[in-house]
């Protein structure tokens, strides 16, 4: 159904982007940029593209979760 070259990202491919968008957060504008650029002509790659990018900010808000969780827990028994 897909031409060969509309490949979704590898999970090396993936795991790379995810490891670079770490030291460089503006990659996060570029996922979008890359998404609405390529989602007509190549849907699955643009699909992909965007996976990193989701991926990363459900990290991003599991941290956060955590870091809230463990200040209410630490706040707590410091009262009592």
């Amino acid at each position: 159904m897909f031409p060969p070259h509309d490949a979704p990202l590898t999970s090396g491919q993936h795991f790379i982007l995810l490891v670079l968008t770490l030291f460089f957060p503006f990659l996060l504008f570029m996922y979008v940029v890359a998404f609405l650029w390529f989602r007509d002509t190549y849907p699955q790659r643009a699909r992909s593209i965007a996976g990193v990018g989701l991926t990363f900010m459900q990290g991003v808000l599991l941290v956060v979760v955590l870091a809230v969780a463990f200040q209410l827990l630490a706040a707590l028994l410091m009262r009592s």
